[in-house]
């Protein structure tokens, strides 16, 4: 029992080829028979240091995740992230001043009883992650559901707020983000 109430149970198992600060390092995760609560975790998460002396970069993979519940409800998807560095880099002592860039694609498949939906996503304009910000403050995201009409989720212009824009057939709300 954690913490966080959560009841957790099996192994996690993760494999490092070096220091995960060097490039050409890798850290694979795999699970055993892993459960949070009651439900099952599978997959694997891939980090890989891609960085190169401009830029500090790591390639994250989800391959094969699913999490699936007692009753045979699961979520599967496969996702590949890049995340770049693009500010603070003159100053690694004060993450303060840190920005990041986000790019990538997923997709996946959710089946709750007998309704199944498959949904896709990938970045319009990269995502931008301020170290000292909570939420993403910039970057659109594509997000599509059934081959139904694609989504566009818009973060805003960098301002530090919850706040972002879904637009879906020319139809713009403003949603806050958790």
């Amino acid at each position: 029992l954690g913490k966080d109430g959560r009841t957790r149970k099996g192994k996690i198992i993760t494999v490092y080829t070096g220091h995960m600060i060097l490039a050409g390092s890798v850290a694979e995760t795999s699970f055993d028979n892993y459960y949070v609560n009651e439900i099952k975790v599978e997959g694997t998460h891939r980090v890989e240091n891609k960085s190169t002396p401009g830029a500090f970069t790591f390639e994250t993979k989800v391959l094969n995740g699913k999490l699936t519940r007692l009753n045979g409800d699961f979520v599967n998807w496969n996702r590949t992230r890049t995340i770049t560095q693009v500010e603070g880099s003159t100053t690694p002592m004060n993450p303060i001043d840190d920005a990041y860039s986000i790019v990538g694609i997923g997709s996946g498949v959710v089946q709750r009883g007998d309704k199944t939906a498959t949904w896709t996503t990938t970045n319009i304009e990269p995502l931008i992650k301020r170290f000292d910000c909570r939420w993403i403050t910039k970057g659109k995201q594509a997000i599509q559901r059934n081959d139904g009409p694609q989504g566009i989720l818009d973060f805003g212009n960098g301002n530090c707020d919850n706040k972002a824009t879904i637009t879906v057939n020319g139809v713009s709300i403003e949603i806050t983000l958790k």
